[in-house]
């Protein structure tokens, strides 16, 4: 990658902008659709060498390539041969032709204006000025994406974003863990409704970038990486996706470094391009059964999974401990749960991928009850409650955090509380137990704690909206266990139900309008409820069901 940074890395960033990302529909101002391509015959799913002879040529490496939103115009840099310097082209759509590319300029920053939003308006934003960044995107929404690269320390670094939030940018954030994976991390491209993002990198054991895509999750938050695959991924350097402004096409760059019979390399590289439906080829397929819970109709409580109207269910578990809490992974390729060992006396958390196979168990302390697992957004961390009789005879309730494979056990402080979910930013929500329990937000390890109920009640089993705005717990304030809402911050706290019975654990749909609950019958049997986070429309959704899980709600 060092010799190639020359190539696509020290030009400025003016043209990774937002050009060929405010992803309008087909506009009639377009030019046709078989001349919109430079004339060119489109490609399918395989990818093919963009207009060669024209843009592509051997004797040069022709690299950041964009159209204008208008599809208009079209821009490359071009170097090699008799451009020894890096070289702007623009080829233009007049009169139903496209002109014969010409240079344009050796110095890019002269067209600062031609690709908005330049660097200089980028350093007219206050949170933006100091920011020693590589290179920065921009969404349509107006969201800020850039990439940090330590050349001097093997191409380290890392991408974030910034959201433009009540008309002020946020502080950056960084991206997921697996997304910031691998060396040389570089020219994101986000979709216009942020739906996915697309980047190169440099991943463990390789030398040369590949082109990597995440999907936008129902919660807010960005999937795993996924390799985009070896249509697009060769032994070559693959590097700058981008999906053109009326969305049908995906431009990258493909080149490598050759050497010569007397032992000189040289560079070669071209733009390719093809379908832009192999994107959606990518997108994981929605989760059929996206609700678990736990159920006693097989005679031993299983886990069981079932549709968003619970009219389909399987089973997925076939143990005689018993099985329960599940939790699904961010993926919804896992589920966390616990399981019941030595004559129920011993409660362990296992994973298991989402069809019940490969189950593994991660806790094994005796006579522990380890109940209540929760992922992390990025996957790395589950959370977990543990409750055991102490010494003296009087239960403990204490808080862990594992790695998903059982790994560093650590207990996040001294609290004693049970019911851990993550936050959006990585803090753990809990309720804390005491002679009343109240529902607090810390860091994870357990310091800069923030009560957000104040009650002499229990107040048990929060869980956090998949907007990260509001929070859906249980409380026995007013006599009974009902079910309430508040928003992130305590305030607005908010009865949904009115029940002469018990109702429990709730979960949020995965758009957040709906809250899946508990509620015992006189005959004490757990049935699932639904109803509206406006207290709207309650309705019994599934009999004997217990300890739900909504996947892309709560987790």
């Amino acid at each position: 990658m060092k010799t190639l940074t020359l190539i696509v890395l020290t030009i400025v960033v003016l043209i990774n902008t937002v050009y060929a990302q405010n992803g309008t529909a087909d506009d009639p101002e377009f030019p046709p659709l078989e001349e919109r391509y430079l004339g060119q015959k489109t490609p399918g799913l395989t990818p093919e060498l963009f207009a060669p002879g024209f843009v592509s040529t051997q004797e040069h490496v022709e690299s950041l390539f964009t159209f204008t939103p208008d599809m208009k115009e079209f821009y490359f840099n071009r170097v090699g041969g008799q451009y020894k310097e890096t070289t702007l082209f623009v080829t233009q759509y007049k009169n139903s032709n496209w002109s014969e590319p010409s240079v344009l300029s050796t110095d890019i920053n002269k067209h600062e204006e031609r690709f908005k939003p330049g660097l200089s308006e980028l350093n007219n934003l206050e949170q933006f000025k100091d920011l020693n960044f590589t290179g920065f995107t921009a969404s349509a929404k107006g969201t800020y994406y850039f990439y940090f690269i330590d050349f001097a320390d093997g191409g380290s670094g890392y991408m974030s974003y910034s959201r433009l939030i009540n008309g002020q940018y946020e502080p950056l954030q960084r991206m997921n863990d697996d997304i910031n994976s691998g060396t040389y991390k570089a020219h994101p491209f986000v979709a216009p409704d942020e739906s996915y993002i697309m980047w190169d990198v440099e991943k463990a054991g390789k030398n040369k970038p590949d082109i990597y895509i995440s999907f936008r999750q129902p919660d807010g938050t960005w999937g795993p990486a996924i390799d985009m695959g070896p249509h697009i991924n060769t032994d070559a350097y693959e590097q700058r996706p981008r999906v053109t402004p009326d969305g049908k096409y995906l431009f990258f760059w493909r080149g490598d470094e050759k050497v010569k019979e007397d032992g000189s390399t040289y560079w070669e590289g071209n733009p390719y391009w093809l379908d832009a439906r192999i994107i959606e080829t990518l997108r994981p397929e929605p989760i059929a059964y996206p609700i678990a819970y736990s159920s006693k109709e097989s005679g031993n409580t299983e886990i069981y999974l079932t549709d968003v109207e619970g009219k389909s269910k399987i089973k997925i578990t076939d143990y005689e401990g018993g099985n329960g809490y599940p939790a699904w992974s961010p993926d919804g390729k896992q589920l966390a749960f616990y399981a019941k060992y030595d004559s129920r006396k011993t409660w362990s958390i296992h994973t298991m991928n989402s069809d019940g196979s490969n189950r593994k168990r991660l806790t094994h302390e005796q006579n522990m009850r380890d109940n209540s697992p929760s992922w992390s957004p990025d996957g790395n961390k589950i959370a977990f409650s543990r409750v055991y009789n102490g010494d003296e005879g009087d239960w403990k309730f204490e808080l862990w955090i594992m790695n998903p494979d059982g790994s560093q056990q650590t207990q996040v402080g001294s609290l004693s509380g049970g019911a851990p979910d993550f936050m959006p930013d990585g803090r753990l929500i809990y309720n804390s137990e005491s002679e009343v329990s109240e529902i607090c937000i810390v860091d994870i390890d357990g310091t800069n704690m923030i009560q957000l109920t104040n009650t002499n009640a229990k107040n048990w089993h929060p869980e956090v909206s998949p907007d990260g705005k509001q929070i859906a717990f249980m409380s026995n304030r007013d006599g009974n266990f009902e079910i309430y809402i508040m928003d992130v911050d305590g305030s607005n706290q908010t009865r949904l139900t009115h029940n002469d019975v018990r109702d429990s654990t709730p979960v949020w749909s995965a758009d957040g309008s709906q809250i899946l609950f508990v509620s015992r019958d006189e005959a004490d049997n757990n049935h699932l409820y639904i109803i509206n986070k406006d207290a709207s429309s309650m309705k019994r959704m599934i009999d004997n069901g217990g300890q739900p899980a909504w996947f892309g709600g709560s987790k």
